[in-house]
């Protein structure tokens, strides 16, 4: 009981790491997509800068719009690798979950069985209980 107590406080603490998983997942997902909106309205500007006339101005533009697109490029980069390692982290944490499920329903059955053969040598006992008073009845 003590330990079935132990494995349903870690079940519980695990499933709300991997909600916390999941929940930093969807964030980052959605980091990621502000990101590559950025990085294209960054290429369209390095597009529009591309196309007009070569004054100083617009090349520093360009050049500052260059330098943001490696950055924003970067940042995804990072992100996208971020989130393959919480999604790797997510996935242990199922697995472990999976397997103390498993444990867990192992447990469930072995005691199961115990209370079945139990029950049934509570029965044989009755039985003999019975035929011990029938016989005391008897002499």
């Amino acid at each position: 009981s003590k330990s079935s107590e132990e494995i349903k406080q870690q079940n519980s603490e695990l499933s709300e790491k991997v909600h916390s998983l999941v929940s930093q997942n969807s964030a980052m997902k959605l980091d990621m997509e502000d990101l590559h909106k950025k990085l294209e309205m960054a290429e369209l500007m390095i597009q529009q800068f591309s196309n007009q006339a070569g004054s100083l101005d617009a090349n520093q533009q360009l050049q500052m719009a260059l330098e943001e697109k490696l950055s924003l490029e970067t940042q995804v980069a990072q992100l996208s690798e971020s989130l393959h390692q919480l999604q790797a982290e997510r996935d242990q944490y199922v697995e472990k979950l999976k397997e103390e499920g498993s444990i867990w329903q192992q447990r469930v059955q072995q005691l199961s069985e115990q209370v079945h053969t139990m029950a049934e040598e509570k029965e044989k006992h009755m039985a003999q209980i019975r035929e011990l008073e029938a016989n005391i009845t008897e002499l």
